[in-house]
């Protein structure tokens, strides 16, 4: 998938050069504060040359591809869309920047 992804689109990050420049990314966030299958202690989380990685998810006992931190970052906008009162706990923790 990384190279399909280096094909189609130009590797010309903002923030971390080699990292695509996407205009936008909308995100959700689960209830465990989990974004773009990149859950808490998740190998994924530590990767920071690849685009996208096949992260092991233990809670569900599967792979799940992801973007990886460095190229969601280099985006123009990030933008999150959070519903539902079972994430509004977790969510202030979030935005507080505490661990939950």
């Amino acid at each position: 998938m990384n190279r399909n992804l280096r094909e189609f689109f130009e590797p010309r990050g903002l923030v971390t050069e080699g990292f695509p420049r996407f205009d936008l990314i909308l995100l959700g966030m689960g209830p465990d504060g989990h974004t773009e299958s990149l859950f808490p202690n998740s190998p994924a989380l530590l990767e920071t040359t690849r685009w996208v990685v096949a992260n092991w998810v233990e809670k569900f006992k599967t792979e799940r591809v992801t973007m990886t931190f460095p190229a969601l970052n280099s985006a123009v906008e990030v933008i999150f869309f959070v519903a539902g009162a079972e994430k509004a706990a977790v969510l202030a923790q979030v935005l507080d920047g505490t661990p939950g």
